[in-house]
């Protein structure tokens, strides 16, 4: 997948984990390219165990990659593949969020105050971060009576959107998603899916991972199939 102006473009991107106690090595991905453009959702799609999940990884730099470039747009553009960890930490903190599939915040915070944590890092006034993070609750369902209770007394569905609430709040340029509807009910996922939409209306770039063929027809722009574990990617 290519587009004449991407926000990130991914090529040759490998990466595969050494099991040291075993001598084994475990295919990741190998060989992969594609390209994402502002307003655009694209969706990785593959069997279980074909790198969908790392590939985002390798993207955060979660993990560093083995081979390949992660070109995100700018001036100049910053190769995420390779770029140094204070180069990673703030692309994270003024471009780039990542809905993980497990929320992991700050015991006995307050669901308010992990929604408003990415804004509170970028310098935004504490007030106006809370009333922005307020907001990113209501549209994603979190009922009032919840913002001020810790996460960790929550429905698995709750700590989700909570979860959600807290990558969308400070509008990321780059938003990647890891199965972000998948523990949820019809009508939570419904929710979610409006603010994705609503996201990529804004000008924002994502890459996805979806378990429901069905979100995928219906939200994505493109799709990157990866293939099964260990076959590389086609060119």
């Amino acid at each position: 997948m290519t587009t004449a102006d991407p926000l990130l473009a991914v090529s040759g991107l490998s990466k595969s984990f050494v099991l040291h106690h075993q001598a084994k090595r475990i295919a990741g991905v190998h060989g992969l390219s594609f390209s994402v453009a502002r307003g655009q959702l694209c969706a990785l799609v593959g069997a279980s165990g074909s790198g969908k999940s790392t590939v985002l990884k390798c993207i955060y730099r979660t993990y560093r990659p083995a081979a390949g470039r992660i070109l995100l747009a700018g001036e100049p553009p910053i190769d995420l593949a390779s770029c140094d960890e204070h180069a990673v930490l703030a692309v994270r903190r003024h471009r780039l969020s990542f809905i993980t599939q497990f929320l992991h915040c700050v015991p006995r915070q307050s669901a308010l105050e992990v929604v408003a944590a990415p804004l509170l890092a970028r310098g935004v006034a504490r007030e106006e971060a809370r009333a922005r993070a307020r907001r990113q609750l209501a549209e994603l369902g979190i009922p009032e009576r919840l913002w001020d209770v810790p996460p960790a007394t929550f429905s698995g569905g709750e700590r989700q959107r909570v979860n959600i609430a807290r990558a969308l709040v400070a509008e990321p340029e780059l938003l990647l998603a890891d199965e972000p509807t998948a523990s949820l009910d019809a009508d939570a996922a419904a929710l979610v899916e409006r603010a994705l939409r609503a996201r990529r209306a804004a000008g924002g770039a994502i890459i996805a991972v979806f378990h429901d063929p069905a979100l995928v027809a219906r939200l994505a722009d493109a799709v990157v199939h990866l293939p099964a574990p260990g076959v590389p990617c086609a060119a």
